[in-house]
């Protein structure tokens, strides 16, 4: 192969003319010295060889092309068109475009690279070539591959065949640019039409369901195997851990699918890979409610540890949400399996779940913790975000419904007309309450007032409260009821809980790290300075942090503990000087929730306001040109109300 860029633009050149070129004139059109000329084509004479082309140079005339073999030499044309049109498109200028682009040269590689030919291919220096390589190798690791390096052959690419699969849909499979580039010549074009053919067939025969996204994956992952087979790639080594694969429903599905494909494109595939389709299979089935599927123990007991952690932290009982359980446990099947056999998946959605979805995407990550501590495997942030999906479709459900509520009842004007006035609250809402406690009035400022909800009273209580209020009248009239309906609907939530949850001093703008862990650390420790802090609220906040990555997009960050934390829910902003880059994007606003230990309170409407003042740009603006804690709070009371309507009108929908 010519691996030299610039002798294939010689060529290029060369065969524009019938006549010799002198150098001067290829040299400004190449622009390069008489020298660099001179010593690549010494260095190219064997390789032009091989594709039955000769350079011919005459002193004082110049250079020629001299084609010995036609069929060689149009071969080498038609290869030299395909790699300008590939450096075309990809000669890569920034640094992610060279790691990406040295990543598919590895992953594309028959053998030893060496280091001097990568640098001078896409011109850049040996010093930026080895920055670049620490990244190759970072990322090389998330499939569990390794740039190994053999003194006077170079570097290459190794790894378990199956990673390298991975790594090779993910790198050129997945890339619009690059699948149309490599994929999309006649005869790779007829063997996926081949292969759709066969697998659309089996799975009707077999009665299997892929997604769609799952379908386009198997016949993905079959074209890598055809090249791999075809090119000798790698040699079988068939682990116990395959073996057992035989005992799956798929296993024969494969065997079946392997066998057509051989019939039909004349290639046989080893058993391997009869093991490579069962996992694919098992990873990507599509289970419908129809399916009949049976829970296993471990499973259900699994579940019962999520729905118990998610109880103990969110205060969400999903124990009786039927339709959860079952979405999840038809999840769970493929998920686990994926999970297993390292079948990653991508998630188109992950950004936008994150962002609309905050809470379900936290009860998501608590999920993958769990599953973790119990099988040992890792749950993937493409897949945290497609459980958080479930997640959020429970959180409505719950939402739609009367969230029963704890009332205490006080009525000063004795024991009957305390009875009947608690009749008629039981009669008329009893679908909304869970727990009502008649109190008097005298008793009511030393009453625990924590578990409830708010107050009905029929006098003015003279002292301040811990919950709402609520004055109605003794016999309870209309207006009383529409009142009443409203307090019961809304959650007893406004604008209040800004003051409830936003301190002056837990604003502040004069942080001085500028970078993300140092940026939470100070941040707490200057929360610590005005509230009381659990002695590891820190090192829980790095935790969460280091699960997946609270940047919200909009220049924000969205930091928290990864479980409730102390005795105090509240929420800390900080407004940056300069944006400081958080993971993968710069941060200039940070909001740290806290939320506390049994806390009792709905917070969707905080959740919600959160979330739609960190999507508006506008109101950002206004925070970044008058940094104080008024600005915010008075932006904050705005979105509030906003939010507090959208509620209402869903409650009434």
């Amino acid at each position: 192969m010519i691996k030299n860029h610039r002798i294939a633009l010689l060529i290029k050149l060369l065969s524009k003319y019938h006549h010799p070129v002198n150098s001067k004139e290829i040299c400004e059109q190449l622009k390069i010295k008489p020298r660099t000329l001179r010593e690549d084509i010494t260095r190219s004479r064997e390789d032009l060889e091989k594709y039955g082309v000769e350079l011919i140079s005459k002193h004082g005339v110049g250079y020629s092309l001299s084609i010995l073999d036609e069929d060689k030499y149009y071969s080498l044309i038609k290869l030299l068109l395909k790699n300008e049109q590939r450096r075309h498109f990809v000669l890569p200028i920034q640094t992610p475009e060279r790691v990406n682009y040295l990543i598919r040269t590895f992953l594309s590689a028959d053998d030893y690279l060496k280091l001097d030919d990568i640098a001078d291919e896409i011109y850049i220096s040996r010093s930026t070539l080895n920055n670049c390589l620490k990244l190759v190798r970072e990322e090389f690791k998330n499939y569990e591959l390794e740039l190994v390096s053999k003194p006077a052959y170079g570097i290459k690419i190794s790894g378990d065949e199956l990673n390298l699969r991975r790594a090779i849909a993910r790198y050129f499979f997945y890339d619009d640019s690059y699948q149309q580039l490599i994929l999309d010549d006649e005869r790779e074009n007829e063997s996926r039409n081949t292969i759709r053919n066969i697998l659309v067939e089996v799975l009707s025969e077999n009665k299997i369901k892929l997604t769609d996204l799952g379908f386009q994956n198997l016949i993905i992952h079959l074209e890598i195997a055809l090249m791999r087979i075809s090119k000798t790639h790698y040699s079988p080594n068939i682990s116990q851990e395959y073996q057992m694969l035989e005992k799956r429903a798929e296993y024969p599905i494969a065997k079946q699918l392997a066998l057509l494909i051989s019939q039909h494109l004349q290639i046989q595939l080893p058993e391997l890979e009869i093991y490579f389709i069962t996992i694919h299979l098992m990873g990507k089935r599509s289970f419908n409610h129809d399916n009949s599927f049976v829970i296993t123990p471990e499973i259900e007991q699994l579940f019962n540890k999520i729905f118990h952690h998610i109880d103990e932290v969110f205060g969400l009982n999903l124990l009786d949400d039927f339709e959860l359980y079952t979405l999840l446990a038809l999840h769970f099947r493929p998920m686990l399996d994926r999970l297993t056999y390292k079948l990653n998946i991508s998630n188109p959605m992950l950004d936008q779940i994150k962002e609309e979805n905050i809470k379900a995407f936290e009860i998501a990550l608590l999920a993958g913790q769990i599953i973790y501590q119990e099988t040992g495997l890792e749950v993937n942030e493409a897949e945290i975000g497609y459980m958080a999906i479930h997640f959020a479709l429970a959180i409505e459900r719950q939402n739609t419904l009367h969230r029963k509520q704890n009332v205490i009842v006080v009525c000063a004007s004795g024991t009957g007309s305390s009875q009947l006035l608690l009749y008629r609250i039981k009669q008329r809402f009893s679908d909304y309450l869970d727990q009502i406690q008649v109190v008097q009035l005298y008793e009511l400022k030393n009453f625990n007032q924590r578990d409830f909800d708010f107050i009905i009273s029929t006098v003015d209580i003279p002292f301040q409260t811990d919950i709402r209020i609520l004055r109605v009248h003794y016999f309870m009239d209309n207006q009383d009821v529409i009142q009443m309906e409203q307090y019961f609907n809304r959650n007893q939530h406004d604008s209040d809980l800004i003051d409830k949850y936003f301190l002056p001093a837990l604003f502040f703008t004069d942080l001085n790290s500028q970078e993300r862990y140092s940026l939470i650390q100070e941040m707490c420790e200057r929360i610590a300075e005005h509230q009381e802090l659990e002695s590891n609220f820190t090192q829980l906040v790095i935790e969460r942090e280091q699960l997946s990555s609270t940047e919200f997009g909009n220049q924000i960050a969205f930091p928290h503990p990864i479980q409730h934390s102390g005795n105090r829910t509240f929420v800390s902003v900080a407004v940056l000087g300069k944006p400081v880059k958080w993971d993968k994007q710069m941060v200039r606003y940070i909001f740290m929730l806290n939320v506390r230990h049994d806390e009792h309170d709905s917070l969707q409407l905080l959740h919600e306001s959160l979330t739609e003042l960190m999507c508006d740009n506008q109101k950002l603006k206004q925070l970044e040109q008058n940094q104080t804690f008024d600005t915010l709070i008075k932006l904050l009371k705005q979105t509030v109300n906003e939010a507090e309507k959208n509620l209402q009108l869903h409650s009434f929908k």
